[in-house]
């Protein structure tokens, strides 16, 4: 039998040859009707797989995920950068210093292996070619470990990255070299953000006017209703949730430094874009009393659903966004809509499973073997779960202390 048949076979036997793969399986045939249990429970197991992954690599990076067919994968520098802020805040929530020093060493990893360009590397493991994204997101975790410790390495490596991205961009704003599958993306607006931040530590203003010339060039895609055209990875596809959450969560966060119509323009497009998907997603029910059906993982240019699944990392990012919007303008139908969400998230999530790359995770998609990274638990997944469940709580409190 050829190799490339024996180790499909190989594959294949091991997604399906234990225990506790079966009982996810069997379980998400059924339905995921667990009852969600306490937030500190499920925030604390999701950090524990978190600190699980981080530990398989043993060199500070944080491990893929775990795959059904393969076991643990590889560190990941790319979602390492951005896992790094929440340990940050799961360090300042707990006052458990052992999360702030995992942070340090996967910041200390990535200083390692940055390319001489100053650039991240893209793909899993340690490769030759550096990727924009990527760049961004890792930025993001040295810029807060940098505020967090004030160790100057961390700010020397990211103004280094943040130097590179300036090299490579578009005169008109976009980067459509160094991306995933060479073309531009209109997530890339996450790239953006972290540029605005290192604005923020330097005073620089050369990181200022590259991060709104991408803002601009993204705003540009707007053919209304919210929607931004290549939002997707190809441009032959529909977008994911989680793309869409991407380029919704930069424009957010960047418009913490824009000022005047291009803050305005940024605001409404992501709040037009917010509703819609809340609209959306409170339209997936039985009846007016029922909680929604599990969102889609993929949204067209109509917000209309657009695949069979649901991708669980998209939920999570989207409850950040509605989370975020409620806090800036009190509305309470972002509030109601991210606490479902997170409900049903919560419900896939297994507490007690024997399995420790299980336990805790976050799969890519319910049902398990939908489209998005099948029968795996990524490491993307419970990071943005992390950060969403420490927003709603620090929200509840606030509002539980205004009602006193």
């Amino acid at each position: 039998m050829p190799n490339k048949l024996v180790s499909a076979a190989a594959r294949r036997i091991s997604t399906y040859s234990k225990p506790s793969h079966w009982k996810i399986i069997l379980r998400d045939r059924r339905g995921a009707d667990s009852r969600p249990s306490n937030d500190h429970r499920h925030l604390h197991t999701a950090m524990e797989w978190l600190c699980r992954a981080q530990d398989v690599t043993g060199c500070g990076g944080v491990s893929a995920g775990y795959y059904f067919d393969r076991d643990w994968f590889g560190p990941y520098p790319e979602t390492t950068g951005y896992i790094i802020t929440t340990f940050l805040d799961y360090a300042k929530l707990t006052s458990d210093e052992t999360y702030l020093e995992r942070a340090v060493r996967m910041g200390d990893w990535e200083i390692d292996i940055q390319m001489d360009t100053g650039a991240v590397r893209g793909g899993v493991g340690v490769n030759d070619y550096p990727i924009v994204f990527n760049t961004g997101q890792v930025i993001l975790g040295w810029s807060a470990l940098y505020r967090r410790t004030k160790e100057n390495r961390f700010l020397e490596s990211a103004i280094k990255a943040a130097d590179w991205l300036i090299s490579i961009q578009d005169d008109d704003g976009k980067w459509s070299s160094h991306t995933y599958l060479g073309i531009p993306h209109a997530y890339h607006t996450r790239v953006a953000w972290p540029l605005l931040e290192m604005f923020a530590l330097t005073d620089d203003d050369k990181y200022r006017i590259v991060a709104e010339r991408n803002i601009d060039w993204a705003l540009s895609n707007h053919v209304g209703n919210g929607w931004l055209m290549r939002m997707a990875f190809s441009d032959e596809e529909t977008p994911l949730t989680h793309t869409i959450a991407y380029t919704l969560r930069g424009l957010l966060e960047s418009s913490r430094h824009l000022g005047g119509e291009q803050k305005n323009r940024t605001l409404n497009l992501v709040t037009t874009a917010a509703e819609n998907i809340m609209k959306r997603f409170e339209l997936r029910k039985r009846n007016p009393y029922a909680m929604p059906e599990y969102l889609s993982a993929r949204l067209n240019e109509k917000w209309k659903p657009d695949a069979d699944y649901s991708c669980l990392t998209g939920n999570c990012q989207i409850a950040i966004i509605w989370l975020k919007l409620h806090r800036m303008t009190t509305d309470a139908r972002f509030l109601n809509a991210a606490l479902k969400i997170l409900d049903q998230v919560k419900a896939t999530q297994s507490l007690d499973s024997p399995n420790p790359g299980i336990r805790g995770g976050i799969a890519g998609s319910y049902p398990i073997w939908g489209g998005y990274v099948p029968y795996a638990y990524p490491n993307w997944p419970p990071k943005f779960f992390a950060d969403a469940i420490m927003l709603q709580e620090n929200i509840m409190q606030k509002l539980e202390a205004e009602c006193e």
